[in-house]
């Protein structure tokens, strides 16, 4: 009888032992506030070869917020801080080049008057230069909603405020600010239409691009231009669905404008979109609707800069599932190249932010539940072609009754994660967390890493032909001509039951949709390369959906 208890204990020091092996270095960020006040991990950036810039809310006493910047080595010795205090104070920081910080304050005066604050660190972080960001002329910001760098060292701002007319009345008005790698002025320009500077770019050759999004102009989008000496460009405007309510702005490596977020489908499902548009004209290049689900939350997009985007998204169609889907984007057409699907009930994770390097691999982090109420950071490593490449446990124990996760990462030149990440602890009765504390670490060499049994690697690797398989093919349903050159005919169709009509790639991006108003559709595909794809009625209402496969040939 005492055999399998001696087994049994070999295989928890088997995992152990490999668990420790994930983990070149743990670093404890802990101010030790007092309780309930803690520490929180918010951003990391790579800074020099060997060194990299960390952000934590270090303490917090009444209105009071203490902010640390941190310099650590990769091998994970802390090496420099700076610290700043002020009301309400909320950080945030840029690594410039010639190994330069810049970071920006928001907080409130003693008479709550907001005040912008800008500093220029040295490599050892000691304070070069220090501006308040401000305007003469009696014009009050109340949010600055853009704070960016350029590769030459110049530092950017737009927001939004007002302006105190002679009458005494104000009047809106939103701004963007230039200043040099000094923080000496540059330029600034102000607009007194009633708008929103929401995000600010700045191209390959200087111009300055900024995403205006507003109530009165919704669901149209207005990028405005200037030039790098702050002259005014023609504005591009762009309409976006009427059901987004979500967005973001990049730029791709052409300088084209990407425009994305979440929007609902149909009233009753939710979405991923995305849109391109020319950097010469405005022209939308393509617009794209991914990830339909009745819940399905964009967590993060990135690009890599080679002509691929990478998606996180988490979907819910009823309990128990739940997926989290790491997908591979084609930039030239915004089509799915593929997905990798995690099961909730498989996988017990939440990831919520991709880590992109320079390598074939990149990061998914967040959290894995090891119970009801506990979890374990945690983070996916995966190739750019699609393939898993390991899991791994950040080392803290639910045995102390603790929950901690993954906030933030980046990839050094070994394919390791250097990722920040907080603690909590929980009470089980009253249910709220007593403490936060805050932590760095290292892991994700190639010899060493958790990876699942071969049943759950093999249920992983068919989840995205089982997502869209799973809907239930119908002899009932009629399609023809099948293969097919330019139109299909869908025939047998039952409108009281469903309401529009889908067309999937094998990867599960959609390609086409339509209503449905008869009992048969035609369907235009001429655009459609040749391969399978899978045609799916579904009902809004119901979520009911029926399903066949179809062959372009040409």
């Amino acid at each position: 009888m005492k055999t399998p208890k001696l087994i049994s204990l070999l295989c928890l020091l088997v995992i152990q032992v490999t668990l420790s092996a994930q983990v070149q270095w743990y670093q404890n960020q802990d101010a030790n506030n007092p309780v309930p006040s803690g520490t929180v991990a918010t951003s990391i950036q790579p800074f020099t070869a060997t060194s990299f810039i960390a952000c934590y809310l270090w303490s917090s006493n009444n209105e009071m917020n203490t902010w640390k910047i941190s310099k650590t080595s990769t091998s994970g010795v802390e090496q420099k801080t700076f610290f700043i205090s002020s009301t309400s104070a909320n950080v945030e920081f840029r690594v410039g080049r010639d190994n330069t910080v810049y970071v920006f304050e928001r907080s409130f005066t003693p008479v709550y008057s907001p005040q912008y604050i800008l500093y220029k660190l040295d490599a050892g972080l000691q304070l070069k230069a220090r501006k308040n960001i401000e305007f003469a002329n009696g014009f009050y910001i109340y949010n600055t909603n853009a704070f960016e760098l350029d590769n030459a060292g110049n530092v950017y701002f737009a927001g939004d405020g007002q302006f105190t007319n002679t009458n005494g009345s104000a009047s809106p008005a939103s701004f963007v600010l230039k200043l040099n790698k000094n923080l000496s002025a540059g330029w600034s320009r102000m607009d007194s239409a009633e708008t929103s500077y929401s995000y600010l770019h700045i191209d390959s050759r200087g111009r300055v691009l900024v995403v205006e999004d507003y109530y009165t102009f919704f669901p149209q989008v207005r990028i405005k231009r200037f030039t790098a000496l702050g002259q005014s460009l023609s504005t591009f405007i762009t309409t976006t669905d009427a059901a987004r309510y979500s967005l973001f702005s990049m730029l791709d490596e052409d300088d084209n404008i990407l425009l994305y977020g979440s929007k609902t489908v149909s009233g009753t499902a939710q979405a991923m979109y995305l849109k391109r548009i020319s950097r010469f004209s405005g022209i939308e290049m393509y617009s794209k609707t991914h990830f339909i689900a009745s819940s399905s939350q964009l967590n993060d997009l990135k690009g890599d800069g080679q002509g691929k985007l990478f998606t996180l998204v988490t979907q819910y169609s009823g309990t128990p599932d739940q997926k989290t889907k790491i997908s591979s984007i084609n930039l030239s057409n915004g089509m799915i190249a593929w997905t990798r699907s995690l099961n909730f009930k498989d996988d017990s994770c939440n990831l919520n932010k991709l880590i992109l390097g320079r390598n074939d691999r990149f990061y998914a982090v967040g959290e894995r539940k090891s119970c009801l109420y506990f979890s374990k950071g945690f983070a996916a490593r995966i190739k750019k072609n699609g393939q898993t490449d390991g899991y791994f446990l950040s080392p803290d124990s639910v045995n102390f009754q603790r929950s901690h996760w993954l906030a933030d990462g980046m990839m050094d030149s070994n394919n390791g994660l250097i990722a920040i990440g907080n603690t909590t602890d929980l009470d089980t009765v009253s249910f709220n967390s007593t403490y936060f504390r805050s932590f760095a670490i290292r892991v994700g060499n190639n010899e060493h890493c958790y990876s699942r049994g071969a049943d759950e690697m093999r249920g992983e690797e068919l989840s995205a032909e089982k997502e869209t398989d799973d809907t239930g093919i119908t002899p009932k349903l009629i399609i023809y001509p099948n293969p097919v050159q330019n139109v299909l005919t869908v025939s047998a169709i039952d409108p009281d039951e469903f309401d529009r009509i889908t067309i999937f790639n094998m990867q599960g991006a959609v390609l086409q949709q339509q209503p449905v108003r008869t009992t048969w559709a035609k369907m235009d595909i001429s655009y459609l390369p040749d391969g399978l794809y899978l045609l799916v009625l579904q009902s809004s209402q119901t979520h009911k959906e029926k399903s066949i496969k179809f062959v372009v040939r040409k």
